[in-house]
């Protein structure tokens, strides 16, 4: 644990060391973010958008690098093995940085020992949805039909151990409800089973939430973030709705491999947040569902620390097992 702390210290230039020449004229050579997920994800749409304007930034080719495999855990090990240099970076996720450390027994890496947190990037909230036609018009009423019944509605999820499921894990522990959970292989079948009527309610990322809601094919009834999503504005969130302290969302940011100079550390978050405070950039993230978040890289290690220990407890709670 000291040798965690102290990494993430030297990173965050709380303490100081003589910077190796790598820190110097950084950078001179192209940077690489490697991503744990396909093309075409939130992740990837963000990525792709903020390397182009990095590029321009630092004048050096920024680009994304897409390694996807074992919930995000192969491009989490690729980085952690790469050169401190800060020429390889991680674009790490909630599910290998949060989740998968609790589900899986050898991951090949260790987000706190092996990596620095540099800068959050998005913070996307889950939306509670039901279908257009259900009965449910608000989250209380929801809520009351599941204590008449307990055990009977069925909330879909994106698979096991993904947020959408700790989200609903968390649900049942605040309320005491019981729900039936039925994972699926991914969003687009569960969303298809809610919108057809064979499920009760689904938490599903809100960028895929707001084209179903225009449509008029899903109610959205709160988000998940801890405050109120600026794209869905009107939308209260369930901490409000009675649940304090309920926070699930879709995050990512940027990480370097442990011994990455401090001084890169923090040329790399100041220009991230440049970018990310560009009038285009800023709405291309709304329309992504993620209000801009600007974090140091101490805030940002602190928030990745509290999300390990929250996923831990719920995790704990519900029972799960380590694959």
């Amino acid at each position: 644990m000291v040798c965690r702390i102290a990494g993430w210290l030297l990173a965050a230039g709380l303490v100081s060391l003589p910077l190796p020449g790598a820190a110097q004229g950084f950078p001179s050579k192209p940077i690489r973010i490697v991503l744990g997920y396909s093309t075409g994800g939130t992740s990837d749409n963000l990525g792709r958008m903020i390397t182009e304007k990095l590029s321009a930034a630092f004048g050096q080719t920024v680009l994304i690098d897409n390694r996807p495999g074992a919930s995000g855990n192969i491009a989490a090990q690729i980085v952690s093995k790469a050169a401190p240099d800060g020429y390889t970076l991680l674009y790490g996720n909630t599910g290998e940085m949060a989740i998968n450390p609790h589900l899986m027994k050898d991951m090949g890496f260790d987000p706190l020992a092996d990596f620095v947190p540099v800068v959050l990037i998005h913070n996307v909230p889950l939306g509670l949805i039901v279908a257009s036609q259900s009965p449910y018009t608000s989250f209380q009423n929801f809520l009351d039909a599941a204590r008449r019944e307990p055990g009977k509605l069925a909330f879909a999820s994106s698979g096991n151990g993904t947020p959408a499921h700790l989200a609903i894990e968390m649900l049942m522990s605040k309320t005491g409800v019981k729900f039936v959970h039925v994972p699926y292989k991914g969003a687009a079948p569960a969303l298809l089973d809610l919108i057809g009527g064979r499920l009760d309610a689904y938490f599903l990322g809100l960028p895929g939430v707001t084209p179903q809601v225009k449509g008029g094919k899903v109610r959205l009834l709160a988000v998940t973030t801890a405050e109120r999503a600026g794209s869905a504005a009107d939308t209260p969130t369930v901490a409000e709705l009675g649940l304090p302290g309920f926070s699930i969302s879709l995050w990512g940011g940027f990480f370097a491999p442990v011994g990455t100079p401090g001084e890169i550390v923090s040329r790399v978050n100041r220009e991230v947040l440049g970018v990310l405070t560009q009038p285009d950039v800023t709405a291309k993230m709304a329309e992504q569902g993620s209000d801009v978040v600007r974090t140091t890289p101490q805030e940002f290690g602190r928030f990745v620390q509290s999300e390990l220990k929250k996923y831990g407890d719920i995790i704990k709670g519900s029972g799960l097992k380590l694959q």
